[in-house]
């Protein structure tokens, strides 16, 4: 884990390990407003959503919550990535994610959605994520883990489904080997309001939440370099942003202005990949 801030060296870690953590890129203010929003869009859960998301935890897309404006647009995190080299960001979407006291760990997935795009093969991410804790997180209370540098070569977990479906959402099958420990898998705790941020590519995980309190993260989703990116994965991103966010007011759009994709072609949207192909090598022996 980084414990110096050094733009050059989170950079370095971030295209090298596939992730890396950027301490005290939230205050206890922004941090209270986020909780403020989490409490509603939690209370507004149902019970029937609980058990389809018993894997994960809560999966509440910010659709309905402009009140993560402020998280999203963050100056200090911004203009952190800035000094670490990424430039042209847009956004996506972001994910509140709970995982509530009893939560059974989180499968292995990757999250990249355009292995289309020849960017997914190269070694600048089409897509990262920056994942807010909103309590101190530890493996007792299901802190992230992740297999380092697993953006980089087809893993055996490749070959095992996608993210997100219904089954292992569900946690269907506790024997999965999606749920399992593998060689080399790294925990990273960290402190409420710091930033980690992770390319898509790679595989990451939770443990399970044996505490007695919730524990929740805000994944915000970002395309660096979103101009380098295929026509049809820039339209891709500019209508499902819009889409996704389509009741937010003015105001809350303001606060995240510079990072609204804006794709001014004619190219119909991508189709969603979510598996590499051969272009991405093997783990070599």
């Amino acid at each position: 884990m980084v414990t110096t801030f050094s733009p050059e060296r989170l950079a370095k870690q971030l295209r090298e390990d596939g992730f890396c953590v950027i301490p005290n890129m939230a205050d206890q203010a922004l941090l209270g407003k986020t909780r403020a929003c989490v409490e509603k869009a939690l209370a507004e859960y149902d019970e029937e959503l609980r058990e389809k998301t018993r894997a994960p935890g809560s999966l509440i897309d910010s659709n309905f919550y402009p009140e993560l404006a402020d998280l999203i647009g963050n100056p200090l995190a911004l203009e952190t990535l800035g000094q670490m080299g990424l430039e042209d960001i847009k956004f996506w979407k972001a994910v509140i994610i709970s995982k509530p006291p009893g939560g059974p760990r989180l499968y292995w997935h990757q999250d990249c959605i355009m292995w289309g795009d020849p960017r997914a093969y190269s070694d600048c991410a089409p897509m990262i994520f920056l994942m807010y804790y909103l309590e101190d997180t530890r493996r007792e209370n299901g802190c992230l883990r992740l297999l380092a540098r697993s953006h980089t070569y087809r893993h055996v977990l490749h070959d095992m489904g996608e993210a997100h479906t219904k089954d292992v959402n569900r946690m269907d099958n506790p024997e999965d080997p999606r749920f399992l420990d593998y060689p080399n898998e790294v925990d990273v705790p960290v402190k409420a309001g710091d930033l980690v941020v992770g390319d898509a590519r790679m595989f990451h995980a939770t443990h399970e939440n044996a505490s007695t309190e919730q524990r929740t993260v805000i994944t915000i989703w970002f395309h660096p370099f979103f101009s380098d990116l295929q026509e049809d994965t820039q339209s891709w991103i500019h209508a499902a942003m819009r889409q996704q966010h389509e009741t937010w007011s003015a105001d809350a759009l303001a606060k995240i202005a510079p990072l609204i994709p804006n794709y001014q072609g004619d190219v119909p949207p991508m189709e969603l990949t979510r598996t590499p192909d051969e272009r991405l090598p093997r783990q070599s022996a």
